[in-house]
C-alpha cells in the first residue's frame, strides 16, 4: 500500500496561499468543496469510502510551521459540516502562527477507496 501512494494513487494535493486573521473559516470552506469534488471521482469497492485528509502550513521560506490531520472519516463528514467545522478550527489556530501573516497551505487528501480498489486488482491479477 505504501508503494500505491509513493506512485500517487488515491492521492490529490492542493495548495492555497492565503494572508491576514481570520481566514480559516473561508479556507476550510474551500477545502472542504474541494475535497468534495475529489471524492466524487472515488471507486467505491466493497462499499470502503473512506478518507484521510492532512494539511501543512508553510512560511514564504517553505519552513513547516504547523500541521494537522482529519484522520480518516467518511465522505458524508464532508457534507453535514463536520469536517469543515474541525479543518476551520485547525486552520484558524494555525495561521495565528503564520510569520508576517501569510502562508502557504498544502492539503493532501487520499482516497482509501482507490486503494482498495488498486490492490483488490493486483490480488485477482495474481
Amino acid at each position: 500500500m505504501a508503494q500505491l501512494i509513493r506512485d500517487g494513487v488515491g492521492v490529490s494535493e492542493r495548495t492555497w496561499t492565503v494572508e491576514g486573521p481570520g481566514v480559516g473559516a473561508d479556507l476550510a470552506g474551500r477545502v472542504a468543496a474541494w475535497a468534495r469534488e475529489e471524492m466524487a471521482t472515488m471507486r467505491r469497492p466493497f462499499g470502503v469510502d473512506h478518507v484521510a485528509l492532512a494539511l501543512a502550513c508553510r512560511d514564504g521560506a517553505g519552513r513547516v510551521f504547523a500541521s494537522a490531520s482529519l484522520g480518516v472519516v467518511r465522505p458524508g463528514a464532508f457534507y453535514g459540516g463536520d469536517a469543515e467545522a474541525r479543518l476551520a478550527e485547525a486552520l484558524e489556530g494555525a495561521l495565528r502562527l503564520a510569520p508576517g501573516g501569510r502562508a502557504e497551505v498544502l492539503v493532501a487528501l487520499v482516497r482509501l477507496g482507490d486503494l482498495a480498489f488498486e490492490l483488490q486488482g493486483a490480488q485477482q491479477a495474481a
